[in-house]
């Protein structure tokens, strides 16, 4: 009988998990576990088969739209 339930307790997990703006928690969580260290954050991260953050960085470059020009 192996009937065993692995709970997830991990504070850092949890907290990623219940963010809304995933960016600023995820530095948030460096700063305050890691000290300011993004790379320790990943890395933690990987260690712990967490794969809910890998887009969360992503350079978004947006095309400048024209301006409109009134004539008078």
């Amino acid at each position: 009988m192996n009937n065993l339930v692995y709970l997830n307790n991990d504070p850092i997990l949890m907290e990623l998990d219940s963010s809304v703006d995933r960016e600023s928690t995820m530095k948030m969580i460096a700063f305050k576990y890691f000290n300011s260290d993004m790379d320790l954050l990943e890395n933690y991260l990987n260690d712990n088969h967490y794969k809910g953050y890998e887009h969360t960085f992503e350079l978004k470059i947006v095309e400048p739209k024209t301006q409109l020009e009134f004539s008078f």
